[in-house]
C-alpha cells in the first residue's frame, strides 16, 4: 500500500488545529455551516486591459522593501488571457531614479473582508531575485493593536520555498516570538499553477496549498499575550497582489531581467453569520 505523506502531514496539521485547548468547540461549531461565495475576481477583460477599477487600485511607491519601485505604468500591471498579470522591469525612464519598474494592486479601501476562506490560483517565475506575494492587511490599523498581516504566499529568490506567515502586533511591533507564524513547504514548483488558500475563523488561521492543510495558527488563551496584541485578526481585511524583487544582499534581482507573477482568480467564501465584507 503507497502512504501519502503529504496527506498524512495535512491531517496532523489540521487535528492539531481542530484539538487545541478550547478552540475545538468553537472550531467544530463554525465548520459546520456552510461556505457562500461573496467575492470572485476572475479578471476576465480584454487582453491589456488594467483590473476593474471599483475593486484594484494601484499601490503607491514607498520605502519599505516590497512597494519600493512600485510603478504606475500600465507595462507593469495589466491582463492577458483572463489572468492579471504583475511584472517587475528594468527602468528605461531617466526622469525615475528607481531601479526597476514593479506592479502592486489592492482592494484597499474598494473592497474588505473579515473572516471566510480566500484562494488564489498563482504562479511566478524561477529567477532569482523574484519576491512576488498574495496577502491580506487590516483596512483600518487600529489601536492600539496597529499591525496585522497573513501572508497566503509569498517566494524569496529561487528557494523553491513557499512561505505562509501571520504577523500580529505582538510579533511585528512587539517583536515578540514564542509562536509559530510561519509555515513553509519546500519543493514548490512554483513556475506551476497553484491554489493558496486560507481558513480564517475569530479562533485560527488555517493555511493551504492546493486543498492541503499546510499550518495553522490560534488565538491564544494567554491573556498576556492576547494583552501584547497576539491576535489582531478580528477586522476587516483587504486583499494585496504583488510582484517585487530583493534588494541589496537579500535575492538581489538581475536589473535587465523581467519577473512575472500571474494571477488567474481570487475567490472569497464567507458562512452567513460572518459575512462583514464591503
Amino acid at each position: 500500500m503507497r502512504i501519502n505523506f503529504k496527506k498524512i502531514c495535512s491531517l496532523v496539521i489540521f487535528t492539531f488545529c481542530f484539538l487545541a485547548g478550547d478552540t475545538y468547540h468553537v472550531m467544530a461549531r463554525d465548520r459546520v455551516q456552510k461556505y457562500k461565495l461573496v467575492f470572485r475576481e476572475e479578471f476576465n477583460l480584454p487582453d491589456g486591459s488594467q483590473p476593474n477599477p471599483k475593486l484594484w487600485s494601484r499601490v503607491p511607491r514607498a520605502k519599505n522593501l516590497w512597494a519600493k519601485w512600485n510603478s504606475d505604468t500600465t507595462d507593469v500591471v495589466f491582463i492577458r488571457n483572463g489572468r492579471l498579470v504583475c511584472r517587475v522591469i528594468p527602468n528605461t525612464n531617466p526622469a525615475d531614479t528607481a531601479m526597476m519598474l514593479a506592479g502592486a494592486v489592492f482592494t484597499k479601501n474598494k473592497f474588505a473582508f473579515k473572516y471566510g476562506k480566500l484562494e488564489v490560483r498563482m504562479r511566478t517565475n524561477l529567477q532569482k531575485g523574484n519576491f512576488p506575494a498574495a496577502w491580506i492587511m487590516p483596512q483600518v490599523p487600529g489601536s492600539p493593536y496597529r499591525y496585522g498581516e497573513v501572508d497566503l504566499i509569498e517566494y524569496f529568490g529561487d528557494e523553491g520555498i513557499a512561505r505562509q506567515t501571520f504577523h500580529s502586533h505582538r510579533t511585528a511591533i512587539l517583536k515578540k516570538s514564542g509562536d509559530k507564524t510561519v509555515f513553509l513547504t519546500r519543493n514548490i514548483e512554483r513556475d506551476k499553477w497553484h491554489v493558496y488558500g486560507l481558513e480564517w475563523t475569530p479562533h485560527a488561521l488555517i493555511t493551504f496549498i492546493d486543498g492541503e492543510t499546510t499550518g495553522c495558527y490560534l488565538k491564544s488563551n494567554d491573556p498576556v499575550k492576547l494583552e501584547e496584541g497576539q491576535w489582531t485578526f478580528d477586522r476587516s481585511f483587504f486583499i494585496i497582489l504583488n510582484q517585487s524583487v530583493g534588494y541589496g544582499n537579500w535575492h538581489a534581482p538581475d536589473p535587465h531581467a523581467t519577473y512575472e507573477t500571474e494571477f488567474d482568480w481570487v475567490r472569497i467564501y464567507q458562512r452567513e453569520k460572518d459575512i462583514t465584507y464591503y
